[in-house]
């Protein structure tokens, strides 16, 4: 006689499946949805070296680099690591101190400190895809003056911190092709540029 309200129950709860079945609604667990979404973490492309060619390594730049160029440069020059390490190489020599970012003109400028030698082709091609992605992506790229047919001054590209405490937010992306960005690498009594031209298309 006890077990009559628990057959009752279990023939009642059986029932209210069945109907959601019957209505096309799956059962399922406890799915935890996480935190809400609070902007679009800053995902930015390094170039590094797999068999003597240029590889894209997606990156997330870490919290407090409001500047995506010069935080995918210095990632950049930090080498691959991790599981990249297994598989890619990078051209770049380890530094002795930080390297300098500057964009203006079209142009972004990386200046090293003393005692790096000349960067070997190689080396200019992953610093200047790295960078222009990156300016690309921040889409604060200098485009042309109306009517001038030359490009005007670099707008400043920082990228404010997000509502996550720090983590940077992508900017709109602006549309259309882009304009063209040449990469220029300076040591002591050493200067060598590369335009855009050299990295693969994306």
């Amino acid at each position: 006689m006890r077990r009559a309200p628990r057959t009752a129950a279990a023939a009642a709860l059986t029932g209210a499946l069945l109907a959601l079945a019957g209505c096309g609604v799956p059962t399922s667990g406890v799915i935890d949805a996480g935190t809400p979404a609070v902007g679009v973490p800053a995902r930015i492309t390094l170039y590094f070296v797999a068999d003597g060619t240029l590889r894209p390594v997606p990156r997330r730049l870490p919290k407090g680099i409001g500047d995506p160029v010069e935080g995918a440069v210095r990632l950049l020059l930090a080498g691959p690591v991790g599981d990249e390490a297994r598989k890619l190489t990078t051209a770049l020599p380890a530094l002795p101190g930080r390297a300098a970012v500057t964009v203006a003109e079209g142009t972004v400028t990386v200046r090293f400190p003393a005692g790096v030698e000349r960067l070997d082709t190689t080396a200019m091609e992953q610093l200047t895809c790295t960078a222009v992605h990156a300016l690309h992506w921040s889409g604060a790229d200098a485009s042309p003056s109306p009517g001038s047919g030359e490009p005007s001054p670099g707008l400043p590209h920082s990228v404010p911190p997000g509502a996550d405490g720090g983590m940077s937010t992508a900017p709109p992306r602006q549309p259309g092709p882009q304009p063209h960005v040449s990469v220029r690498a300076v040591g002591e009594g050493w200067a060598t540029a590369r335009p855009d031209t050299v990295c693969p298309p994306g």
